[in-house]
């Protein structure tokens, strides 16, 4: 007698899914989900910053470039004894960083104490921050740009000139350190550039 194909307590066993099968595989396809969104947000962060970033280098840069045109006589003149620890680890809004003192020109990003930046990329000026306004003051709007600026006597290191230095007799030279930070930011996401003139 042969066995017959079709049994019913097998017909009910082949039918579809049980519900705990649906269940983990809505589960395993909500955390893939989950994931690739985190992922999404990880890496538009990251845009975000590099945008950022990008906004407080050319800030820093565009500083020193309008240095290089001026009378060095008056860099000279405002500089100060080294601090005698790294301008870098000096809190923000602290002497003897102070803000920028230069009045700021429209399209002029090497000009001025506090900018904006637009959604396009625009770096403009800010209005309303009453001049020589520390950058952690509250009058300074959560994400105003502000920029600091440290003049020191010597090398960045603090060191005078040696005798095998490259300079001339009797040149002297001062480091100009711009910190560029933005508000509401932590405070080590500040960019620092420094460059030494010689007068």
């Amino acid at each position: 007698m042969s066995t017959p194909s079709f049994l019913p307590g097998r017909r009910a066993v082949s039918r579809g899914s049980s519900m705990l099968e649906v269940l983990i595989s809505m589960a395993v396809l909500a955390m893939t989900a989950a994931g690739a969104v985190g992922g999404m947000l990880s890496a538009s962060r990251h845009v975000r910053d590099g945008q950022l970033y990008q906004g407080k280098r050319l800030l820093a840069e565009a500083r020193t470039q309008r240095l290089w045109l001026v009378n060095k006589t008056e860099l000279v003149r405002q500089a100060v004894p080294y601090p005698g620890q790294d301008p870098y680890s000096i809190p923000l809004g602290t002497a003897p960083w102070r803000v920028d003192a230069t009045a700021a020109v429209t399209n002029d990003a090497g000009s001025g104490a506090y900018f904006e930046l637009s959604a396009t990329g625009e770096v403009k000026p800010a209005t309303g921050i009453p001049a020589g306004t520390a950058c952690t003051d509250t009058a300074v709007p959560s994400g105003t740009f502000c920029r600091e600026v440290l003049i020191t006597r010597g090398l960045r290191s603090g060191a005078a000139p040696g005798p095998n230095s490259v300079l001339p007799p009797g040149a002297t030279a001062v480091t100009v350190w711009t910190r560029v930070w933005r508000k509401g930011d932590d405070p080590s996401s500040a960019v620092v550039h420094s460059e030494v003139f010689v007068q």
